[in-house]
Formats: C-alpha cells, sequence, structure tokens
C-alpha cells in the first residue's frame, strides 16, 4: 500500500513539472566506405552550368549513401568504358546496368532493379529517309549503339525478328559524343535510352525493347551488394512507389513524346483542327466567357501548351461548348466533334460507348456535400441517396468505383442538387476540391457542408476507338503538360466567379421576385441593401469560409486553403506588413501517450479557439498545419510574446492539472518575401525553442540568421569532420556511492566537435541539430566504436574493464541492423554486452512503445544493460515504468539542481529512488556539483552518481592518467 501511494503522489508530481532537455551526446559514426562509381553523362547523370550533379542516378545514389554512409568518388567516362573498367575492378558501382546471363558471371548485380528504361532507334529532325512504317529503309543504313549494352542486345534480337539487314557500328563514346556524330551524319541512326533527346534534337522512330536497369557492383565488392541490398530494402519498406516516383520526376517528359510519327503527323495534316468538345460552366476546368465566347479554364492553358508542345508539329485545337457531358460524347458519337473533355470514365464504360479514355490530364479530390447538421459523416456500408447533376455519366463511375452502396439521383443543375440534399431528399452531392470555392456561396445559402470522401476522381480525354492516332497524340501531350502549370491554372481559376451576378440573384430568390412585382418601392430599397451585400460578398469571394476549408478538430483553415489566402493578402496587399507565426505544443505526444488521445483533442480544441478569437480582433488568419503545429498570418507586431503568454495562460488555466507548454516562432515582415518562405523561417525559429521548456517567443531576427547559416555550415561539415578525426570521445566516471568510500563504477562516452575555425564544440550545438536534419545517423557507431577501443586499450594497459554508457537514439532502435553492427563491434574488441551500456532517452519509451520493447528485450537477451536517460525531463512516470524493460534509471539533473535548497525536490528524489528500489532497478543521479547533494543523495540510497563534483567529461587520455591511474594507486 505504502508504494502505491508514493506511485500516486509521484504521478501526479512528474506531471506538473516542466523540465530542461538536458543534451547527452548522442553520437555513432557509420563505417564509411569509399566507394568509386562510374559517371557517364546522360539522363541518369547531368551537370547543370555551374557543375551541380543531378539525375536519376544520381539521386538514387545519394538515397542510398544516406543508409549506407558511402562516400563516393566519382569515375567519369562513357557507359561502355565504364562496364569495361567495373569488370577490371576499377570501379565499384555503375548505375543503369541491364541483367545479362554473360555479365552475371563477371559483375555482382543488386537484388533490387533500380528502375526499367525502354530503348528507341532515333534519327535527325531533317532525314525523311528512314521511315517508321517501313523497315526496309533501315537497310544499309549505319546504326550506333553502346557496345557490349543491352540496348545492342535488343537491337540485333529486333533486327532479326523484323529481317532487317542495318550496318551495326559499336560506339564507346560518351551520349553527347554519340549524339553529336548522329547530328553531322557519321551514323544514319542512334539506339538509346527513351529519356534522350530532352535536351537533343533528335527524333523517335521505333522502340525496340524494354529491360529493367540494375546496380552492376565490383565482383571483388560483396560487402558493398550486401550494403547496396540493405538500402535499397529499406527505401522500398518507407516508399514502395520510389522507383515510379523517380521515373515520374526525371522521365516523365520523354523524348518520345515531344515527337509524333510520321503516321500521327499525316493523320493531322489530314484532319486539321482538332475540334474538342468540353463541359460548360465547369471552373476550373473549362467554361465558356460570356462576354468573349472564348474557352476559359485549366483547359484553355492546356491547349495553349500543346499547340507547342510537340516538337515536330504544331497541331490546332477548336474547343466547343456543350451544357454536359452526354452531350458533347453525343456530338462525339455522332462525328462533329472529335474528343471530349473531362471525361471520368472506366475503361469498361469507354468500351460501352465505342470510345477510349486517355492517360488522366488532372486528378481531383471529391468530397461529399452535407447538411451542416448531419454528422453521420462518411456511411460506406449504407445506402445513401447522391444528388447529382444529369447527363454527367462519370458520377456513376465514382459510385460504382469508391461507394457501390451509394445511389444517384439526377437533378437538372447543381443548385436543384445542393437544394435536395438541404430539404433532406439526399443524403449527399459530390464536388471537387478544386469547384469549392465558387460554390461556397450556394453552401451559404443552403446552410451545408463538405467531407472529404478521400478518394479521387481522374479527368481524361474521350477519343472515338478508330481514332487511335489522336488518342496517341493526346496521350503524348498529356505526359510532356508540366503539372505546375496544370496546378496553377486550376488554383487561378478555382475563385473565379463568385462574384453574385442579377441572373444569379433572381434564380436564387425568386420570392424576392414576386415581392418586387406587388411593392417595386419596397422590393427597390430591399435590392440596394442586399447587392450593397452582394458586393461586399463578391470582395470577399475567394475568403469565404466552408467546412472544407477547415480542420474538423479546431474550426481554423486547413493548410492548403490557408495558404492559398495568406498568399493572396500578400499579393493583393504587398504594402501590408503581416508577420508568420507558428505555435508549437511541446511534447504533445506525450501529453496523448499519458492522458490519452481525447485529451489530447481538447488540448487541440481549446488552444484553436483562442487561436481564432486572437485571429477575430486582429484581422490575422489561422491554421491548424499538423498534430500540434498552428500557424497564424497576422499583421505585424511587436508583442509577439505577450501573445504567447496569453495562449500559454489560457491552457494553464485549462489544464493546470497536467503541464502543456507552448512554444512560438516568428518570422516578422520582410519586403517581397513569399509567405510559404516566412512560415519556414518561423518554424525553423520555433523549433529553435523545442525542449526548453521556456515561455518565449523566438523571433527569426539577423542573429538567428546567422545561427541557422551556422547551423548549414556544421551540417555541411560533417563529413569532413568524420573524415579528419574532428570528433572526440570525452568519458566523464560514475561512482558507486553506497561503498564505503566512492567506488569507481563506470563512465560515460560525451562527443565533442573540434572543428578547425568555430573551436570545440559541445554535444548541445550540433546533436540535436543532426537529430532534426536526419543526420544523426552519421555519427552512428563512432562513439560505439570509439568507446569499444578505449575499454579494450584500458583493459590492456591497467588489467580492469571499465565499462563505458552511450547514447541509443531512437533512429539506432529502429535500425534492422542494430544487432549486427553492436555485436560486431564487441566482437571485434573481444568484449563482454555488458562492457557497452546503452542509454535511451526517456521520450523514446513515449513513442513506439511496442515496437521499442521488443527490441531492448532483444539487445538485453544478449546481455546489454539498458538505461533510461533523462528520466523526469517529460510526462513518463513509474507506472509506465514498471513496465519497461530496463535495467537502470537515470535521474535528470533537473530533479537534483535544487535538492539542498528545496526540500520538496528532495522529498521526490527520495521517492523516485524509493520506489526504483522496489522495483529492483538501481538509480544513477548525473549533475552532482556539491558534497551536499552527494551526501543528500547517498542518504535518499541513490547507487550511482556523475558529474562535476568527482569530475567533468575528461579525454580519454587525461580519463586515464587522472581516473584510471588513480583507482590503481588505490
Amino acid at each position: 500500500m505504502r508504494c502505491k501511494r508514493m506511485l500516486g503522489v509521484l504521478l501526479s508530481v512528474i506531471t506538473l513539472l516542466t523540465m530542461a532537455v538536458s543534451f547527452t551526446a548522442y553520437a555513432r559514426e557509420r563505417a564509411q566506405k569509399l566507394v568509386r562509381v562510374g559517371w557517364y553523362d546522360s539522363a541518369f547523370h547531368r551537370r547543370d552550368q555551374f557543375g551541380r550533379r543531378s539525375g536519376y542516378g544520381y539521386e538514387y545514389q545519394q538515397r542510398i549513401a544516406t543508409y549506407t554512409g558511402w562516400k563516393y568518388e566519382y569515375v567519369e567516362g562513357s557507359w561502355s568504358t565504364l562496364l569495361e573498367k567495373l569488370i577490371a575492378g576499377e570501379i565499384d558501382i555503375l548505375s543503369d546496368v541491364s541483367y545479362t546471363p554473360k555479365r552475371a558471371e563477371k559483375i555482382l548485380y543488386s537484388a533490387e532493379a533500380m528502375g526499367a528504361e525502354g530503348y528507341h532507334v532515333f534519327i535527325t529532325p531533317n532525314n525523311n529517309e528512314i521511315r517508321p512504317d517501313d523497315f526496309s529503309t533501315f537497310n544499309g543504313k549505319r546504326v550506333g549503339v553502346n557496345k557490349n549494352s543491352i540496348q545492342e542486345q535488343l537491337f540485333k534480337q529486333w533486327v532479326e525478328k523484323h529481317n532487317v539487314h542495318p550496318i551495326i557500328v559499336e560506339l564507346t563514346a560518351k551520349t553527347p559524343k554519340l549524339l553529336e556524330m548522329l547530328k553531322n551524319g557519321e551514323i544514319d541512326m542512334l539506339v538509346t535510352l527513351d529519356t534522350y533527346g530532352n535536351s537533343a534534337d533528335v527524333v523517335p522512330v521505333v522502340k525496340v525493347g524494354f529491360a529493367e536497369s540494375f546496380f552492376g557492383i565490383n565482383k571483388n565488392r560483396p560487402d558493398l551488394k550486401s550494403d547496396l541490398d540493405t538500402a535499397m530494402n529499406r527505401i522500398f519498406e518507407e516508399n514502395r512507389d520510389f522507383n515510379q516516383q523517380m521515373t515520374q520526376k526525371f522521365n516523365r517528359s520523354s523524348a518520345v513524346n515531344k515527337f509524333l510519327t510520321m503516321e500521327e503527323r499525316e493523320w493531322l495534316t489530314q484532319h486539321g483542327t482538332i475540334r474538342v468538345g468540353y463541359r460548360d460552366h465547369f471552373l476550373p476546368f473549362c467554361k465558356q466567357d460570356e462576354n468573349s465566347k472564348k474557352l476559359v479554364g485549366a483547359l484553355a492553358d492546356y491547349i495553349t501548351f500543346a499547340e507547342k508542345a510537340e516538337k515536330n508539329a504544331k497541331p490546332g485545337f477548336e474547343p466547343r461548348a456543350y451544357a454536359t457531358t452526354e452531350a458533347a460524347l453525343q456530338a462525339l458519337a455522332k462525328g462533329e466533334i472529335d474528343c471530349v473533355f473531362p471525361i471520368a470514365l472506366s475503361a469498361y464504360d469507354g468500351e460501352q460507348r465505342g470510345i477510349i479514355i486517355t492517360d488522366p490530364l488532372i486528378s481531383t479530390e471529391m468530397f461529399a456535400v452535407v447538411r451542416t447538421d448531419d454528422h453521420r459523416g462518411i456511411v460506406v456500408d449504407k445506402e445513401m441517396k447522391v444528388a447529382v447533376v444529369e447527363g454527367n455519366p462519370g458520377y456513376d463511375t465514382f459510385l460504382k468505383d469508391h461507394f457501390p452502396k451509394w445511389k444517384a439521383k439526377y437533378y437538372k443543375d447543381i443548385q436543384s442538387a445542393y437544394q435536395a440534399v438541404a430539404n433532406g431528399e439526399a443524403d449527399y452531392s459530390l464536388v471537387s476540391n478544386y469547384r469549392i470555392g465558387l460554390e461556397s456561396n450556394l453552401f451559404e445559402k443552403y446552410k451545408l457542408s463538405v467531407l472529404t470522401t478521400n478518394k479521387n476522381r481522374d479527368l481524361s480525354f474521350a477519343v472515338r476507338k478508330k481514332d487511335d492516332c489522336l488518342y496517341s497524340i493526346l496521350n503524348k501531350i498529356n505526359h510532356i503538360v508540366p503539372e505546375t502549370s496544370l496546378n496553377s491554372a486550376l488554383n487561378n481559376y478555382a475563385f473565379r466567379d463568385t462574384k453574385v451576378t442579377l441572373s444569379d440573384f433572381v434564380r436564387d430568390n425568386l420570392g424576392y421576385v414576386v415581392a418586387l412585382v406587388a411593392s417595386i418601392v419596397a422590393i427597390v430599397f430591399w435590392m440596394q441593401i442586399r447587392n450593397m451585400q452582394s458586393e461586399e460578398k463578391a470582395e470577399e469571394g475567394r475568403q469565404i469560409i466552408s467546412e472544407t476549408e477547415h480542420d474538423h478538430l479546431t474550426g481554423l483553415y486547413n493548410w492548403n486553403f490557408f495558404l492559398v489566402y495568406a498568399s493572396r493578402l500578400c499579393r493583393e496587399h504587398p504594402e501590408q506588413p503581416r508577420d508568420a507565426v507558428v505555435m508549437n505544443i511541446e511534447r504533445f505526444h506525450s501529453i496523448n501517450a499519458l492522458h490519452g488521445r481525447d485529451f489530447g483533442d481538447k488540448v487541440l480544441r481549446e488552444l484553436g479557439d483562442e487561436i481564432r478569437r486572437f485571429a477575430e480582433e486582429t484581422d490575422s488568419i489561422a491554421s491548424r498545419y499538423e498534430a500540434d503545429r498552428f500557424d497564424i498570418y497576422s499583421p505585424h507586431r511587436e508583442d509577439w510574446q505577450a501573445q504567447l503568454e496569453r495562449f500559454q495562460a489560457r491552457m494553464d488555466k485549462l489544464f493546470h492539472n497536467a503541464n502543456i507548454s507552448l512554444r512560438m516562432g516568428v518570422k516578422p515582415w520582410q519586403k517581397d518575401m513569399e509567405p510559404v518562405t516566412q512560415f519556414d523561417l518561423a518554424r525553423t525559429a520555433c523549433n529553435k525553442m523545442r525542449g526548453t521548456f521556456k515561455t518565449q517567443a523566438a523571433i527569426f531576427d539577423a542573429e538567428m540568421e546567422k545561427r541557422e547559416n551556422r547551423d548549414q555550415r556544421l551540417l555541411n561539415d560533417l563529413n569532413r569532420a568524420l573524415e579528419k578525426g574532428e570528433l572526440e570521445v570525452y568519458y566523464q566516471p560514475k561512482y558507486d556511492i553506497q561503498a564505503e568510500h566512492p567506488r569507481l563504477s563506470s563512465a560515460e562516452a560525451l562527443v565533442r566537435w573540434r572543428h578547425p575555425e568555430l573551436g570545440l564544440l559541445s554535444p548541445a550545438d550540433f546533436v540535436p541539430l543532426f537529430e532534426q536534419s536526419g543526420q544523426i545517423t552519421e555519427l552512428d557507431n563512432y562513439v560505439w566504436k570509439e568507446a569499444a577501443r578505449q575499454i579494450a586499450t584500458w583493459r590492456s594497459r591497467h588489467g580492469v574493464v571499465m565499462p563505458v554508457s552511450v547514447n541509443l537514439s531512437r533512429v539506432d532502435v529502429f535500425d534492422p541492423n542494430l544487432m549486427e553492427i553492436l555485436d560486431g563491434i564487441i566482437a571485434r574488441h573481444e568484449l563482454h554486452a555488458g562492457d557497452i551500456k546503452l542509454e535511451v532517452t526517456e521520450s523514446a519509451y513515449t513513442e513506439n512503445a511496442e515496437q521499442l520493447i521488443q527490441v531492448i528485450e532483444e539487445l538485453r537477451a544478449k546481455g546489454y544493460e539498458i538505461e533510461m536517460d533523462d528520466f523526469g525531463s517529460g510526462y513518463s512516470s513509474l507506472n509506465m515504468l514498471s513496465s519497461m524493460p530496463i535495467d537502470v534509471l537515470k535521474m535528470d539533473i533537473a530533479f537534483i539542481r535544487n535538492i539542498e535548497r528545496n526540500e520538496k525536490d528532495f522529498r521526490l528524489v527520495e521517492l523516485i529512488v524509493d520506489i526504483a528500489r522496489s522495483l529492483k532497478v538501481p538509480v544513477i543521479a548525473e549533475g552532482v556539483e556539491t558534497a551536499g547533494q552527494l551526501n543528500l543523495l547517498r542518504n535518499a540510497g541513490c547507487n550511482l552518481v556523475q558529474g562535476y563534483y568527482f569530475s567533468a567529461p575528461l579525454p580519454a587520455a587525461e580519463f586515464e592518467r587522472k581516473i584510471l591511474s588513480e583507482v590503481e594507486k588505490a
């Protein structure tokens, strides 16, 4: 009972504490290998005018280096020459190597493909002899191929299959030289990757094959293959679509798409202008302007691009408006037009109609329109009635694909559909995310809100099945139109037409029109008032608040709409200074872990309410970006510290039994700076306050910018520091104070950086930085290896084993190679697992606890001792501690600092030690600086201490001289 009472008291006290996080050194270094990589100028490996490297292969290699710690030495040459060097063992890695059994005898391959490549025969644009529809024109022509390459093999197979007799010329030059040879007429054709031609004036003739590509590896370096396979496995575990996304990023605008075939050009010549039918009144996608009668919207921008997209043809387009998609499809069937946009039908639907659907041009997220007072949400397992506009069959396809139990009800126009939802005739309607702003007036009028369906709807062109050339032309253009251009067009048109017109007014307010006939004077007066209101709404058009624009939990804007509105404010009022503010809740994940998600949601709602009140008072806009981050775009002010204290006071009042600590970062207004950049800098400022638990607003000013530049410099200098041995491991002794005389027990390893220009840096200067950037993994193994080496050295010299504690970061815990790395270090120096003690910070135990427990149990089973570091710096409790597999509890320094002056602090330490003892968990106190602290801790029953009372952290040689030598003498 006594233990339980003490536990209850301790839980209450700990949850009220706010502790500064002590920056213990989390340092380890990967065993860095120098890897010779083949570099050939190509679509895979590029350099811009500034000498900066990029490309599919280059970025892939950089991602791999993140997990392997490799440092690259680039060896340049043609692909064929580099393959020979790889076989000879003169380089270690070569990208884009296709598999052949013959090569597999001479080199190793990555276990996973790095991508897939198509290979084409290319000619110059002025070559009129060689035709894709007559392969006999290939006979006798000189065709350049890379010697011993997969494209040579594929081309020879293609030649044999088609009974063609060209002259194959094996070449070993770099690709730019090969393209120059083609241009100069030294060869008539060149076989190479589809991706060539983006920067070269060449025309694809025929595709000869397709093959997966791999990393080729020096056969004498199986260690590199093991590292590479592990890294690629991690890449694919994190993102199974990595290869496809890389292809989309670098090869989307394939050269094949930038040229029309002769057959396609002949079709254009014979057919003439392409007639495009489109659904009218459907911005931001398409609409006929009422004044000019011209097409506006994203489709108009697409056509402008498409007319200039192809290098060897200039297709023309004639847009024609139709009231509905169905009307346009009927016109297509009659031959009045050549294609229809936008179409959202399945391939099966297309087959039933005798049409084919192109690859998607646009993807839009679909939202369900519901009554604001309808709290059922998205119901997928019941039959629901969905009001949609008649004549648009794409809605049927969407429902069948994603919500098969929902049934469509058809209405003459969108207003009727929304009215049906409002009066209960239908449960939902549907709206694209791009049309929400345009229809917000109707949402407001009928008291409707929107909920995301989490489903997308792809919009394509439809063409008749017989028009395969047109289908091919449109698909090529679809694949090269820049996504940024389409997104820009959609965003630009997404807020047009929100002004209330007279026709809209008459249609929406028929009762008032009837009243106008009965009482002209009253109605004129009423109309004036109404028009004034309408004008006000028109001026606010893009700022109309609908449920879709808001975070469902807090009612604040979601980030996407927030950024749109912030950008508009900046653009329309560039002279008005506005500050960007980012605010976070300190260790919100721990609050959720300790108090539950419902409590966490309540905290977010209350903070959101207070932020909304501030926004209303100050003409600001605000957003909940994600989780516990809130953003505010506000007129410039100097008192952000006072505002932070206001928000903090609200949290303290509402949640006085929980320790809710806020941090704030501010980037003041700066001329010509976009909001997105402002918020990036505000976030940086906010992150500077992470872990300080200080109610202090951080302002991104010149001094912080200077620190940012310094931090970036440290990030850039890390690899050099690892190479040149600038990182030094210091050791601080730990003493058993329950012995008659304090006895040396073990030590803790702490890293320092002796920077050649900045001097000696403490862990606080760089470890948190590397943790935030993800580069903490670059420090992996370094302290472990150095500590193990030092233990072995001291054992050899003094005949004693001095156990050393090292940090195990949260990233380390989930490294699949952790056991192998630690076991290898232990075996290399002939140590026991217990000689290396692993410190895991308290905060790590509140995140992914189940996975962490599993890893910790595996480590303990191997004999490693686990210490919970920084206990009390966050929100953990001894109740949680009792379920954690640990061997030692290390109290945070904040517990110790005031125990001589504050009896409450000392009683808390006594409780921790007492309950830890009942759990048979020894306790270490760090930061002991005085004899008084030492005596109090000894009397409380604390087992071990470390701190400046005994010794500061010392370099290895000094530790040996001052500490170990003294022990030997004793």
